[in-house]
């Protein structure tokens, strides 16, 4: 996902109820020859099923080799649900190529066509049997879509492909946030556009869906940037009446109203503060963020921020947001193969880092158990996947499981023990169709 521009910063610079430390280190990369994947790196090391910085659980015997993904067994989160951020890049292969000079972040089910529902499944095991139940998935629509009668998105490949042929779809929850400040996918809105096409779109293609992520009756949707929102609409009068008809709508269409998230991540405390207070006026249910705290200027000019700074950042701005604020839990922040786009700060908690992270969210929930609110029992995780900008849980080569088993202890604390499995373990895969075909200079797929 490419975030906006940064005002003020210089350039460069699982079940839920009621749904239907080790220092830190910075990533760097040597280069893996063409056509070596981690599928085959990884056949029989089994002991990168954790990664270094935080203990496995009990050993368990090797799983024997199978013809399938083994079928989620969720760890239960009580009364916490807990979600992964999750930015559809990974359909072709040329993207991959910029991630190929970091090695560390390969993940162990190798460069991925991420279209593939076996790959799907994949994801959903891993992230249930850890204690994640649901994705928040960046929805994207396609440049030049504005002037055309109906919606089309892109980068619908998750969406449109690999979960509707997954074969433990109806096991997972997912739903979208409308990414509409992409620098690469410039967009734009009107209230006739936003009302009569857009929120149909979603309504009937994915609201209505068995496994979208709905609460107390209630779709839950997100916009990326609402301050660009209402600027498009006319200003925050128009903006917030076009929400007010998209709850109307929802309830037309047989929901109980829509939960309308608000995104914000970017300045310094008083900015945080104004968008906050656009969010607020606009009618959104609660606020969150996508990441911290890389564009809060927390940091200063320190390039190389340690663990620990990373973490008092992030406690301090969960607590300084104003309610309702979900808390997003994020793992760092390293944008090189993006080539630094938006900011040359790279820092990554270990998993055990993450851990106490994790720890200290779950903590501050404890305190709100009071409220039933959205804010008070749903936690963000960032990012399940975003490679390029260095935030990503699912399991990589440098660091195998041990970012979801932090996720695990802490917030499914009496899940039994467990031992996951892998491709190369299991003798499946590999799933990197669309990169060597790159590699071979045949892709055809279209990179926005």
């Amino acid at each position: 996902m490419l975030l906006s521009p940064i005002p003020g910063l210089p350039a460069g610079g699982a079940t839920s109820p009621r749904i239907s430390g080790a220092t830190s280190r910075t990533v760097r990369g040597g280069v893996v020859p063409p056509g070596v994947g981690i599928l085959a790196l990884l056949a029989g090391l089994s002991a990168l099923a954790v990664g270094p910085g935080f203990a496995s659980s009990p050993p368990a015997a090797a799983p024997a080799r199978a013809t399938y993904v083994p079928a989620p067994r969720p760890a239960d989160t009580g009364r916490t649900l807990v979600g992964a951020v999750m930015c559809p890049l990974w359909n072709d292969g040329r993207r991959w190529g910029e991630i190929v000079p970091f090695p560390g972040r390969e993940p162990l089910l190798g460069w991925y066509d991420e279209g593939n529902p076996e790959v799907t499944d994949w994801e959903i095991t891993w992230a249930l049997d850890h204690g994640i139940s649901f994705f928040l998935v960046c929805w994207y629509r396609a440049k030049g879509n504005f002037d055309e009668a109906t919606v089309r998105p892109t980068l619908g490949h998750w969406l449109h492909e690999g979960l509707p042929r997954s074969r433990y779809g109806d096991r997972f929850r997912f739903a979208i946030m409308w990414e509409n400040a992409n620098r690469a996918l410039p967009t734009q809105t009107t209230e006739a556009d936003f009302l009569g096409k857009l929120v149909p779109y979603w309504i009937d293609e994915y609201f209505r869906r068995p496994n979208y992520l709905v609460i107390d009756g209630r779709p839950v949707f997100s916009i990326y940037n609402p301050e660009k929102f209402a600027r498009e609409l006319g200003g925050e009068g128009p903006a917030a009446a076009a929400l007010a008809a998209m709850r109307d709508a929802c309830v037309r269409a047989g929901f109980r109203g829509v939960h309308l998230l608000g995104q914000y991540c970017w300045g310094a405390p008083p900015r945080l503060a104004e968008q906050a207070g656009v969010i607020r006026r606009l009618g959104f249910d609660a606020s969150w963020a996508y990441h911290w705290p890389t564009f809060t200027g927390a940091f200063g000019r320190n390039l190389r921020p340690t663990g620990a700074e990373a973490i008092a950042a992030q406690e301090g701005l969960w607590r300084t947001q104003p309610a309702p604020h979900l808390l997003t839990l994020s793992m760092g922040w390293d944008e090189e193969p993006w080539r630094f786009k938006y900011s040359r700060i790279q820092w990554q908690l270990t998993p055990a880092e993450y851990g106490e992270l994790a720890r200290r969210a779950r903590a501050l929930l404890r305190q709100r158990e009071g409220s039933d609110g959205l804010a008070d029992r749903v936690v963000l995780l960032d990012n399940w996947n975003e490679f390029g900008e260095g935030h990503y849980l699912l399991p990589t080569r440098e660091h195998g499981f041990g970012y979801l088993e932090a996720v695990r202890r802490v917030f499914a604390p009496d899940a039994p023990p467990h031992r996951p499995a892998t491709p190369a373990e299991l003798g499946l895969g590999p799933y990197d169709s669309r990169f060597r075909a790159w590699q071979r200079g045949q892709n055809t797929s279209s990179v926005p």
